[in-house]
């Protein structure tokens, strides 16, 4: 068996970061519609979509690590939930330096919300079986993602 042409491998690329992009905006055009609806920007969802009340308050130092930003981020992301009276800060007893970030009731239904209309995204259409073996490729991509840049500068 012949090894694929180079040709072929640069088609079959293409097609692929074609489609990733294609994806990529319409799920990004469903996620705005979905977010101008409940009134939240995208770092407000974030934030929201990483606190659980199951798992309790959480702190702001962890959350910043969640969401892949700095602390002073998440002072601001909680200082906007918190106006709009979805989650709620305290100082953690056992560590008074230690701040703790919390979905108030109205959060939590807003968070519940989200999640609900989550579950009906376009990804929804896809079988268990595609949507575990989308998740796996997925997974295996995003570290390699998160470090690639578009383009690699040469030194010369």
């Amino acid at each position: 068996m012949a090894a694929p042409s180079s040709t072929h491998s640069t088609s079959l690329l293409y097609e692929l970061v074609d489609e990733a992009y294609t994806f990529a905006v319409a799920i990004h055009r469903w996620a705005a519609a979905l977010l101008a609806e409940l009134d939240l920007t995208e770092p407000l969802a974030d934030a929201l979509w990483h606190l659980d009340s199951a798992d309790g308050p959480v702190s702001m130092r962890h959350l910043a690590s969640l969401l892949r930003c700095d602390p002073s981020n998440v002072t601001f992301l909680a200082d906007r939930l918190e106006q709009r009276g979805l989650v709620q800060r305290h100082t953690n007893p056992s560590d008074r330096r230690v701040k703790l970030i919390a979905l108030t009731p109205a959060g939590a239904r807003l968070r519940s919300h989200l999640l609900r209309d989550a579950a009906k995204s376009p990804l929804s259409r896809l079988s268990q079986e595609d949507q575990r073996r989308l998740r796996d490729l997925l997974a295996k991509t995003r570290s390699a993602a998160e470090s690639a840049s578009p383009r690699t500068r040469s030194k010369g």
